[in-house]
């Protein structure tokens, strides 16, 4: 069995939408519900993206 691609204990996946009303994009955290910016509307979910936690970025050497 394959390992997941992303380390969970350092990444969050987010919800990745576009409102068609409004013709904008957003994300949101997973302890929200995924709701336009822009109108307060449904929005059509496009992807669930694994991003770096807050706070855990690592340093890279010499730098």
């Amino acid at each position: 069995m394959r390992a997941p691609r992303h380390d969970s204990a350092r990444h969050v996946i987010l919800t990745a939408w576009i409102c068609p009303g409004c013709d904008v994009a957003g994300r949101t955290p997973p302890e929200d519900e995924p709701e336009c910016w822009n109108c307060g509307g449904e929005v059509v979910v496009t992807a669930r993206p694994a991003v770096p936690a807050a706070g855990t970025a690592t340093a890279q050497p010499g730098s």
